[in-house]
């Protein structure tokens, strides 16, 4: 069996501003009460311990999984079910993750998030999830201590990762290279578009955008069409997950 173990070695809180075990559980229930409300799949992990502190009750494709299926032992169950070549682009992702720390503003790499997609196999079908990661505690070092995972059904049908900050700069990871580079993902998104995402996230019917926006049916559904394209996706559901994954608009 191959143990894996973390997904990263590093990074909202710092250590020393902890009070103890009680700052701890407060975080895992917030965790706990997100993750009924979102009906989200997630885990906490202690990288100081290599333990996990927390995980829903409920996996993602995990919950009808026995032992005898994992592939291999790790820390963070669902790189129990990837292949062998997933698995070294996760470990190449993973070696590299750290780099970005260092060039970056630490309040960024505090608040940053960093998003996977990935396939996992199980039961012999193929299956691409979205693993977002935050720190949330991280050790005064600048190191994280603890981070939370998210995970949901990803609309990807290959292997992407990218870092996002809260300043907005965005980091993706090129696999020739080996390497995370600056990226800007919505610079090909036109005014319009955006604003063609911003009302179909309020729930606008394509009739009512044309209306709101002073346009032509057609013309909406040749910005929609425009859309799919760039962020290559089928379905207005499919966009609105990846605009909300990159955090686009």
């Amino acid at each position: 069996m191959r143990d894996v173990n973390l997904l990263f070695f590093n990074n909202s809180v710092c250590e020393e501003k902890l009070d103890g075990k009680y700052s701890i559980d407060s975080m895992i229930q917030g965790a706990d009460s997100f993750a009924r409300l979102s009906n989200a799949t997630y885990f906490i992990i202690d990288f100081d311990t290599h333990e996990m502190l927390s995980r829903s009750e409920k996996m993602l494709y995990l919950e009808d999984v026995t032992d005898n299926e994992c592939q291999r032992e790790s820390k963070n169950p669902y790189w129990s079910f990837v292949d062998e070549e997933t698995l070294n682009k996760l470990l190449l992702i993973r070696n590299n993750y750290p780099l970005v720390g260092r060039t970056i503003d630490l309040a960024d790499y505090r608040s940053h998030i960093c998003t996977i997609d990935y396939p996992i196999i199980i039961r012999r079908r193929k299956f691409f999830i979205n693993q977002k990661f935050t720190p949330l505690v991280m050790r005064s070092d600048g190191i994280t201590k603890i981070g939370l995972f998210i995970i949901r059904p990803s609309t990807s049908d290959h292997m992407e990762s990218f870092i996002i900050t809260q300043s907005r700069i965005r980091y993706r990871f090129d696999f020739k290279a080996g390497v995370y580079k600056t990226f800007d993902l919505d610079a090909s998104l036109s005014v319009q578009e955006k604003m063609i995402l911003q009302r179909v996230q309020k729930g606008f019917t394509i009739e009512e955008i044309a209306e709101d926006l002073h346009l032509s049916i057609s013309t909406i559904k040749t910005h929609r069409n425009r859309i799919f394209k760039k962020l290559q996706v089928r379905t207005m559901p499919e966009a609105l997950t990846v605009i909300g994954n990159y955090h686009l608009i």
